[in-house]
């Protein structure tokens, strides 16, 4: 059988791609609880995500009062080195009027007493450039130096000095490796400062007492009281330390305040981070959750089509099944036409013999004149398959053909659902013994005049496929003289365990639906179809919702269905 038209086997991407998006397109129901789910989750965490966030962020942002003021802390740094420089300049020109003082002595004396001052001279000289040396440089190794000269070493409190001067050196150089303005370090520094500046008062002492026996010996004119008091350098080197001392106290918690600011700083600024992590506006994020659900929604829907994609058009449904599309049935107009017939009116919602799709499929089978048509349809929904069969039916009673429809699928019985009539007795109640043909059929009226026969599938457990295609190729021959159209709904269990090979003709209809229909299970069904005996005629294709099955309890049961000539004879003919 040719193709409705001619096209090759591999589609374009692009029109490919275009299918599986109609198709996504058509379940608005999953696109909409995903669009739904993914706005609701983004409601959640627009709620939740923003109170823990502000928890988090009170958690760390800095307490009120934590934060130093480093104001007052800068302004005593200036004030220590205001106080340094004070000192320092205080210090400097004292031992410049010291200086001048010393070298404005005359010398009186004779050549003995000379001799005797010179030494004395000498030995002051060498005392003052150490002393000296400890105002310019008051470092442990010039106080050292001091003690360890001739006029201080003999003294036992000198020595006691210089040992302790020793031992805090070597504690100075054990908390020197910790860097910065170590408070211990600053101690142990006025510390040994105290102990130089008592080996230079011992010093100073010491060459107050060798000037004055020079001033004896020489009796040199002596300096005033102010000049002596400007020339007091021991007084500012003291008062210079200590000011050294405040200045590094003032700058060590300076320091200490400023990086203590810097880390309030920064759990400050990562407080204001935690407390707007989307950092946008509630109604823009809210805008964005509804796009994005409903993206989201089409984008999970064109997914699973693109992994598993269902039959989105007639060429597609050829290509993929290997043989024809008969028809495409639109949605049934189900003889809703004002100033309908009554008995069009009453009739069953889905049966609708003047649609063009079922005249299509008519014209594609039927026989010529007195020929006899033995069709299966069959397809994923029995309910599909009933209702293109029930309207074939009728269009084949329109042509004044004989009619009779068997209805094999004892689970929903979907004949009856569709043509509303009572599932019982039928096909089960025939395979027990309990009924013949001519008790289990009833009739359905076609508009006014044409009737067709419908032997339902009847009630009680899913006959055995076995039974079934024993029953039927039993009285198929028997049926095929009183009928020139039979037409068999079987379920796809039944179809493929062989059903179509036992009858006398094999033709099959497969009944699939449009954006439902997987291209595996379309393509699967065919082939499972030729290798059940089956000759596939073709596929037609559903083109709306799927048909709502009528409970058995809703569907009008009539105790005694009339028979129809055509029944009473296939008794006959069984009974002899």
């Amino acid at each position: 059988m040719s193709l409705t038209a001619e096209y090759r086997l591999i589609i374009p991407r692009a029109t490919f791609l275009a299918a599986r998006a109609r198709n996504a397109m058509q379940r608005p129901i999953f696109i909409g609880a995903v669009s739904v789910g993914t706005f609701v989750t983004a409601l959640v965490a627009l709620v939740v995500v923003p109170q823990q966030a502000q928890r988090a962020a009170e958690a760390i942002a800095p307490k009120p009062g934590e934060r130093p003021d480093t104001a007052a802390l800068a302004h005593a740094v200036a004030l220590a080195e205001a106080r340094f420089a004070r000192t320092d300049s205080a210090l400097t020109a004292a031992r410049i009027k010291a200086a001048i003082l010393s070298q404005s002595a005359v010398d009186t004396l004779d050549p003995v007493l000379a001799a005797r001052r010179d030494s004395l001279n000498r030995r002051l000289t060498a005392l003052d450039a150490l002393l000296a040396r400890t105002e310019t440089a008051p470092l442990p190794a010039s106080y050292r130096a001091l003690a360890e000269s001739p006029d201080l070493a003999g003294q036992a409190s000198v020595k006691t000095l210089l040992d302790s001067l020793t031992e805090i050196e070597r504690e100075r150089e054990a908390s020197a490796t910790s860097g910065g303005a170590d408070p211990i370090f600053v101690a142990l520094t006025a510390r040994a400062t105290e102990i130089g500046r008592a080996l230079q008062a011992i010093g100073t002492s010491r060459r107050d007492t060798l000037r004055e026996h020079i001033a004896t010996l020489a009796a040199p004119t002596r300096p005033s009281a102010n000049e002596l008091a400007q020339a007091d350098t021991i007084r500012r080197s003291v008062a210079r330390d200590s000011a050294t001392v405040s200045l590094a106290t003032a700058t060590a918690e300076l320091e200490s305040a400023r990086k203590r600011v810097e880390d309030l700083d920064r759990r400050a600024e990562r407080a204001r981070a935690l407390a707007n992590p989307l950092n946008a506006p509630p109604y823009a994020m809210l805008a964005s959750a509804i796009v994005f659900g409903m993206v989201l929604g089409f984008g999970a829907a064109l997914v699973q089509e693109l992994r598993r994609p269902r039959v989105a058009d007639a060429r597609e449904a050829e290509r993929v099944a290997g043989t024809r599309v008969i028809s495409r049935n639109p949605a049934s107009t189900a003889f809703a036409r004002a100033g309908a017939q009554n008995a069009d009116r009453v009739a069953p919602p889905y049966l609708d013999p003047a649609n063009d799709a079922h005249q299509l499929v008519w014209l594609f089978v039927a026989p010529p004149a007195s020929s006899l048509l033995m069709l299966t349809i069959t397809g994923e929904s029995s309910l599909v398959a009933a209702i293109i069969a029930a309207n074939l039916g009728a269009v084949a009673a329109e042509e004044a053909r004989n009619v009779i429809i068997v209805d094999t699928d004892g689970q929903s019985s979907p004949v009856s659902s569709a043509l509303r009539m009572d599932a019982q007795p039928g096909l089960h109640e025939i395979i027990s013994g309990r009924v013949g043909w001519p008790e289990a059929t009833q009739h359905a009226t076609i508009g006014r005049d044409r009737v067709i026969d419908i032997v339902p599938s009847g009630a009680g457990a899913q006959p055995d496929a076995r039974q079934v295609s024993d029953l039927l190729r039993r009285d198929a021959a028997r049926m095929a003289r009183h009928y020139d159209t039979v037409i068999i709904v079987a379920s796809m269990e039944l179809t493929l365990s062989g059903l179509p090979g036992v009858l006398p003709k094999h033709e099959v209809i497969y009944c699939a639906r449009l954006g439902y229909t997987r291209h595996s299970d379309l393509k699967k069904a065919i082939q499972s179809i030729r290798l059940a005996g089956g000759n596939p005629l073709g596929v037609v294709l559903w083109d709306d919702a799927e048909p709502a099955s009528i409970a058995s309890a809703e569907i009008g049961a009539r105790v005694g269905p009339p028979h129809t000539a055509e029944m009473e004879a296939l008794a006959g003919g069984r009974a002899r």
